[in-house]
């Protein structure tokens, strides 16, 4: 193994340690409190974690050993093994894999993984809320879409455009994340080599 090598595992270790300590602690907290969007806000400092270490020094696979860590350390959480979540962090891990192993480490791998990791936040949620809860629960989350909509003056929209508008601002939102940990490490790389 190579020195190179060597350390992209070792920041692969650190930050997934770092996101999983988060996990167990903010998230469970803001699970706990039902903090309205506390998933998407477990999302981003994924994102900032995954997108930091890539940064730092990358190697293909370090985003998905990354999600493992996080996805096992899930499991001593207070709440236990609960797939959802498990499944939500190993997604978002593949998204950023995928989008910095098929766009090289780069600012648009960072937003194109930071996209796809958030806008799955939203998209698993329906899936399973959908899979789980059945055909009179979807109806319900439907009618209280169209109200929610129809509140902020958004009369006579479709379930489908509602659906498209909150993945496409997650993925706006997630590309923005990504963006932001790719300079945020940036600047550390910067930092340290000038500092050597």
């Amino acid at each position: 193994m190579r020195s190179g090598d060597a350390r992209a595992w070792t920041t692969a270790a650190l930050f997934g340690g770092l996101w999983g300590a988060a996990e167990l602690s903010l998230g469970v907290l803001l699970s706990a409190a039902h903090v309205p969007l506390g998933g998407m806000v477990m999302a981003a400092l994924g994102v900032v974690c995954l997108v930091t270490a890539r940064r730092l020094h990358p190697a293909v696979g370090q985003s998905l050993a990354m999600g493992v860590v996080v996805a096992f350390l899930k499991v001593f959480s207070m709440g236990g093994m609960l797939l959802g979540p498990m499944v939500g962090i190993l997604v978002e891990a593949a998204m950023v894999e995928i989008a910095f192993t098929g766009a090289g480490s780069s600012l648009p791998a960072a937003i194109l993984g930071g996209a796809g990791a958030l806008a799955w936040a939203p998209s698993w949620a329906l899936l399973s809320g959908a899979l789980l809860a059945g055909p009179e629960a979807v109806q319900a989350v439907d009618r209280g879409m169209r109200t929610v909509a129809g509140s902020f003056g958004w009369r006579g929209a479709t379930s489908g455009a509602i659906i498209a508008t909150l993945i496409g601002a997650a993925a706006l939102l997630g590309g923005l994340v990504g963006a932001f940990a790719w300079r945020l490490a940036g600047r550390v790389v910067a930092r340290v080599r000038g500092a050597a």
